[in-house]
């Protein structure tokens, strides 16, 4: 006997509404679909901090401060709750499991949507039904993009939930024509505007639904919608944490929002970002849309099911077209390095499409058993471009780093991605080498950045008080954007005069540098000198003043990098590593003739980590002629 999709949705509950899961209840179905997806990411998750924002983000959860711009307050709040649960693990891992979490509700979230949505194609049996929103939740939980996003601490793994999650109720809300189906919606929206402001790409094909699904004249229609926005709206109270918690001075609290209405905005709105929006170069951007679209979306599915959307339901059919093509036409003008993320809400949308047109298909058997097969395909297809379980290039970086610097070094470095934030956190959190003194470059032309470097490491920072009395008016002037660009000039001269005095107002530090400090910063790299030594150079000291220089042993280095070498920032990472270990040999060759063997090895593991490193290659030709 044939039942329509909505009959399972309380199929679940036996007398008395009690939940019952039983092989023929699609709440096992979601339960299998959930188990398959948790072993799936946990398998496959990194153990360890990662790049990029990662050691940041898991420092501001882990100690409940302010992050980056947009400042992410539901992500902090959601992240620094679980860090409390009491489970056996570090900050980081807690919070990696988090993301496991999040990734796995998400797909019975899509589960369930799937078993709603199928209420338009009828003509499907039951059994039928539970096969289709399974494969679509599996599909889903297998797209590269959608997986990558579970496996380390980032937001993203957070907004994927919330917009399957807003989906789930507006499918619901256009069976139902529930009103509170639609508030549950509008909550959902806001909420995605609380973790991450990229969801103004869910607004068009929202809004158009909503509009298809009320009733009446235009302004009837809006008026049907006003509480529903009112709702949407309110969610940005929880924005009001991050003024609210910056006023305590938390160990990060980036932007120190409490300062200002404008300095609040500046962050929550991300301004310093627009340089980058609509730059008019978008070639880049559509070749990693391009080369992320098959291993996501099942193309040919996607597009019968728009076309099955389009004959059965007009709203649905605008919602998935608008918000693919929406996110697309946005992302692709957003001119950054990590943009494979943002384009999660059309992978999602796709894998909606996806589902309906297996479903418009599944009569055909060859059709069903390439559906079938789907999301196995997807899983070995995918495997090797997102699996990060023995990543540790992040950690083992930051060591090779820091490990041989004498006690009480100051380091000057814009390695955000590869150093910088895990740093962070493996200091603040970890209380990894308190005595060492990070300064990121780039950040010293932020007002906020000054005070939490002064908070973190006190007396050092202090003692610029000269320069920094000079540096500080030009850079209040230069963030409030009141700057004309004829004193640009006079505030990088003041810029350059704060980094030499971390060097000469410090002498009992020794002062170090990452090479792209020097190689960015000429008229500073003018005023000092450099030793190379390990991954750094040694500012105005002499290869005699400083302690011979320990060898960071490269074994999980090496067992890591050959295993993740196909990405940008691993080939980045490895590159950077394998210079360091030149550096090295070369310290070690001129201190002393005899260490000849050490250096060797120094520069045969230079050519492990970076085969194209040139400078590796001449060293041991060098050796060998002598």
């Amino acid at each position: 006997m044939k039942r329509s999709a909505t009959n399972f949705v309380h199929s679940a509950t036996g007398h008395g509404g009690m939940l019952r899961l039983r092989p023929n209840s699609t709440w096992y179905d979601t339960a299998l679909v959930a188990a398959i997806t948790a072993m799936l990411y946990s398998f496959t998750a990194a153990r360890d901090v990662y790049y990029t924002d990662c050691g940041e983000l898991s420092g501001v959860a882990a100690t409940l401060g302010v992050a980056h711009p947009t400042g992410y307050p539901l992500f902090t709040l959601i992240g620094f709750a679980w860090t409390q649960v009491p489970l056996p693990l570090s900050p980081i891992g807690k919070l990696g499991v988090l993301m496991v979490v999040l990734g796995t509700v998400s797909v019975g979230i899509m589960h369930r949507l799937m078993l709603r949505l199928m209420h338009h194609f009828q003509r499907l049996d039951a059994q039928r039904t539970r096969s289709v929103a399974i494969l679509t939740a599996l599909l889903l939980a297998t797209a590269r993009t959608v997986w990558a996003q579970t496996l380390s601490v980032e937001v993203h793994a957070l907004q994927v939930l919330l917009i399957v999650h807003l989906l789930y109720w507006l499918i619901r809300w256009s069976q139902t024509n529930q009103r509170r189906d639609l508030l549950w919606a509008s909550l959902a929206l806001g909420l995605c505007f609380t973790n991450h402001l990229s969801s103004i790409v869910l607004l068009p094909g929202v809004l158009t639904f909503a509009l298809f699904r009320t009733h009446g004249k235009f302004r009837q229609r809006v008026q049907q919608l006003l509480l529903p926005g009112a709702i949407a709206l309110a969610c940005g109270i929880v924005y009001a944490y991050l003024p609210i918690r910056s006023a305590s001075e938390p160990i990060f609290n980036w932007g120190e929002v409490h300062r200002s209405i404008e300095k609040f905005l500046y962050h929550v709105l991300g301004k310093q970002y627009s340089v980058w929006m609509f730059t008019g170069d978008t070639q880049a951007q559509w070749k990693v849309f391009w080369s992320l679209l098959l291993p996501n979306s099942a193309v040919p599915f996607v597009l019968v099911g728009i076309w099955s959307l389009w004959k059965h339901a007009h709203d649905l059919a605008w919602l998935i077209i608008l918000l693919m093509a929406v996110c697309v036409g946005y992302v692709v003008n957003y001119s950054i390095p990590d943009i494979e993320p943002y384009f999660v809400t059309a992978f999602i949308a796709g894998a909606l499409a996806a589902g309906v047109g297996i479903a418009t298909v599944w009569r055909y058997r060859l059709v069903r058993i390439c559906a079938l097969l789907l999301p196995l395909v997807y899983t070995i297809w995918n495997w090797q471009a997102v699996d990060l379980r023995h990543h540790r290039l992040v950690r083992e970086y930051v060591h090779l780093v820091i490990d041989p610097l004498p006690q009480g070094s100051i380091v000057l470095s814009q390695q955000w991605d590869y150093f910088c934030s895990a740093f962070w956190y493996m200091q603040q959190v970890e209380r990894y080498r308190p005595d060492i003194i990070l300064v990121e470059k780039e950040l010293l032309r932020r007002t906020w950045y000054i005070h939490q470097l002064e908070r973190w490491y006190g007396e050092p920072i202090r003692r610029c008080s000269t320069e920094l009395a000079a540096y500080m008016p030009l850079l209040e002037e230069f963030e409030s954007g009141r700057m004309p660009r004829a004193r640009y000039s006079t505030i990088q001269r003041a810029f350059v005069a704060l980094l030499h005095a971390v060097v000469v107002r410090n002498p009992e530090r020794t002062v170090f540098a990452t090479p792209e400090v020097l190689e960015t910063e000429p008229d500073f790299a003018a005023a000092v000198s450099a030793t190379p030594y390990g991954a750094t150079l040694a500012l105005n000291r002499t290869p005699d003043g400083l302690p011979t220089p320990i060898v960071y042993n490269p074994q999980r280095l090496l067992e890591s990098s050959s295993r993740y070498h196909t990405e940008r920032l691993d080939r980045g990472i490895a590159a950077l590593a394998s210079l360091a270990y030149v550096r090295t040999g070369d310290a070690l060759f001129t201190r002393d003739s005899s260490a000849i063997e050490q250096a060797r090895q120094c520069y045969q593991t230079a050519l492990l980590l970076d085969r194209t490193n040139s400078t590796a290659l001449e060293r041991l030709a060098r050796i060998g002629r002598n």
